[in-house]
């Protein structure tokens, strides 16, 4: 009996241990249809640039921003569109190396602006938000012509 609830136990500890919060790799992000973006570039930009096309029209849509650190660790951006407001989810709780800072914010934001670093990158924000922060969504590396 004591052996079979020890085995019990590690059993439940190693699949305990193997969960990660929802955390998935770059390639799951893709096959999902996130917006990826890793030290080896940005995947599904049409789908970023549909979502910018259904804000300006202000039709409802949602799409998720999934970034990855060097290590490999996810960092999750949700974006929810009323036709009115985007309702901004940050979330990197998966990141090993995110310090005491870890966990899921979210703020409500009116508009996503584009700009040209100087860098020649262009870079995605989402502005007019009642935190009065703007955020960096994403990094394209070569700005578009």
């Amino acid at each position: 009996m004591y052996k079979l609830l020890l085995f019990t136990l590690l059993v439940l500890m190693t699949l305990a241990g193997c969960s990660n919060s929802g955390a998935y790799d770059s390639t799951e992000a893709i096959k999902r249809g996130d917006i990826t973006f890793s030290p080896k570039g940005v995947h599904s930009l049409d789908r970023f640039e549909q979502f910018l096309n259904n804000v300006s029209t202000n039709k409802e849509d949602a799409v998720r921003v999934t970034s990855y650190t060097i290590e490999g660790d996810p960092i999750f951006e949700d974006l929810q569109y009323d036709g009115e407001k985007i309702q901004y989810s940050y979330d990197n709780s998966n990141d090993a190396f995110g310090g005491n800072d870890k966990g899921i914010d979210s703020d409500v934001c009116t508009e996503i602006i584009s700009k040209v670093n100087e860098q020649g990158k262009e870079e995605y924000y989402i502005t007019g938000c009642s935190q009065n922060t703007d955020y960096v969504l994403l990094e394209i590396p070569e700005a578009k012509k």
